[in-house]
């Protein structure tokens, strides 16, 4: 019997024990990840489906989509008793926005410029929703480097716009250019990385990662059954997304020499496309059933970690 027929199967049960998805979460990483390239659309009782395998009921998936709506994250449309869902307007931006350090990570070349985001105070208050825009930039891979100015490498104008506008104080908030006019590492902004950026904590979310999914790379291969192959490249990416989005991503001349997280991103790429055809088949076979809003695969999908030779997807909509 392969063995991914039998490994895989308590590997991934492992995990679920060990770690369950939030159900708000998983669903934004599959209509980012896997509807998304398929038309966007998804009736709710298809989710249910897909979600259903890995530890989600649907009471907890129902509740978690209505508030992903309240919030902005969803819309939905009422097709008599069905409903139909899919990211809202705001949300695609958000998940798009997110989509390159997910599937591409940092660029290798820098060429010392850094993106400044500065807050400053007006009148006797600071500025309204002055905690929540730190947080967001935060999440966005900023650092405070000094009361009410935050840094990160490159030019993330765009990203510090997005926000801003988000949180409606464009106009309230500068985003300056900078060059760093240190003569050495100490006395410049790199010398800020240890002191802005919790590294060690970052570093070590990578190696748990590696040591997590390098064991399910073994089992799976490129047969695994399509249910078992569709549940791991979810699982793989909600892991995944989880840890990169909490990750400044600094160029590289900013990190250790052995940065873990290299090698946690090919082993996330490979393990990614060892199993997407399979993962394919189990996805088509749910939501290909309603041609109306099933589309063929998005071909951009294959550049995603550093390229992949598209293959011949079983499994299609007249499977």
């Amino acid at each position: 019997m392969p063995e991914a027929s039998s490994t895989l199967p308590s590997l991934l049960h492992a995990l679920l024990e060990r770690d369950p998805p939030r159900a708000k979460s998983l669903s934004v990483t599959l209509l980012g990840d896997a509807i998304g390239p398929h038309g966007g659309s998804i009736w709710l009782s298809d989710l249910i489906e897909l979600v259903t395998p890995l530890g989600i009921n649907e009471r907890l998936l129902r509740t978690s989509v209505f508030r992903l709506v309240a919030q902005d994250w969803l819309q939905s449309e009422r097709h008599g008793r069905r409903s139909l869902y899919r990211l809202s307007a705001s949300g695609l931006a958000l998940t798009q926005g997110a989509s390159e350090r997910i599937y591409s990570g940092p660029r290798e070349d820098w060429d010392g410029h850094w993106t400044l985001v500065v807050l400053p105070r007006f009148g006797n208050s600071s500025l309204d929703g002055r905690g929540q825009l730190r947080r967001e930039l935060i999440w966005a891979g900023f650092a405070a480097i000094a009361p009410g100015v935050f840094a990160l490498p490159r030019n993330h104008a765009a990203r510090a716009r997005k926000v801003l506008d988000k949180l409606g104080v464009q106009d309230k908030a500068l985003i300056l250019d900078a060059s760093d006019l240190g003569a050495d590492q100490e006395s410049s902004l790199a010398g800020l990385v240890p002191q802005c950026w919790d590294l060690d904590e970052v570093a070590q979310h990578y190696r748990n990662f590696s040591a997590t999914f390098a064991p399910l790379l073994r089992a799976a291969g490129r047969d695994a059954p399509p249910d078992l192959a569709f549940a791991l490249r979810a699982l793989t990416l909600h892991e995944w997304r989880r840890i990169v989005l909490h990750d400044p991503q600094l160029p590289a001349q900013m990190l250790p020499a052995d940065w873990p997280g290299l090698a946690a991103r090919e082993l996330c790429g490979e393990l990614y496309w060892t199993v997407f055809d399979r993962a394919e088949e189990h996805l088509i076979a749910v939501i290909s059933r309603d041609p109306s809003h099933y589309r063929e695969l998005d071909p951009r999908v294959y550049q995603r970690f550093a390229g992949h030779s598209p293959a011949a997807v079983r499994g299609l909509a007249s499977a």
